[in-house]
């Protein structure tokens, strides 16, 4: 009935049995979905309308053209130094008085 000896069938069949369901089930596991300022609790429902009315294209982040408006700050404003202000970047500068 068992190839070899039942210990080691059932060694294989369990080990098998885990990694295909680690296989199918990881990826669903992995995916995530961001927490944004917007619907964080205590965020600011101002700030988040005027980062919503600079975001001209709506992708998230202001790039180009929209962050014009804040070349003066925005050493202060992009922390991470990519030449984009994400949400969380824009309420932070809010938040210090750097956006007002």
């Amino acid at each position: 009935m068992f190839p070899g000896n039942k210990e080691d069938f059932m060694k294989k069949f369990v080990t098998g049995t885990v990694l295909a369901l680690a296989i199918a089930v990881g990826p669903a596991m992995a995916q995530t979905t961001p927490t944004t300022p917007s619907t964080a609790p205590g965020a600011d429902p101002a700030v988040e309308a005027k980062f919503k009315a600079a975001d001209k294209n709506g992708n998230g982040t202001l790039e180009g053209a929209e962050v014009d408006a804040y070349k003066a700050n925005l050493a202060k404003i992009d922390t991470n130094k990519d030449g984009k202000v994400t949400r969380d970047e824009f309420a932070a500068a809010s938040k210090a008085g750097v956006i007002k």
